[in-house]
């Protein structure tokens, strides 16, 4: 059966997963980065925000919506950085994969 899926549906789908698996991300000022997103405990960030509006996100989350949805890395990046607009209320106007572990 084929379904026809929107694509703010496709997004809202994407938003309820990530609140959902990342949702426990804590901000904290940054080395290299203004901010970083990384859950307690853990030394090193799933994301990185810079004050020039770039979201730097960490290459397996960003190659892990594109597998699960589907989607090609470039429209995953675009979805991860509007979750980070709506739920941490940053401007997101660039978004980069990248490893993270240096920030």
């Amino acid at each position: 059966m084929k379904y026809i899926i929107t694509e703010n549906r496709i997004n809202e789908l994407i938003f309820k997963y990530l609140d959902v698996k990342y949702g426990a991300l804590e901000p904290k000022k940054g080395k290299y980065v203004d901010i970083v997103f990384h859950f307690p405990g853990e030394e090193y960030g799933k994301l990185g925000w810079e004050k020039s509006e770039t979201l730097y996100v960490y290459d397996v989350l960003m190659n892990e919506i594109s597998n699960f949805f589907g989607l090609e890395s470039v429209d995953s990046l675009r979805v991860i950085g509007k979750w980070v607009e709506d739920r941490y209320h940053l401007k997101v106007i660039n978004t980069i994969s990248e490893w993270l572990e240096s920030i």
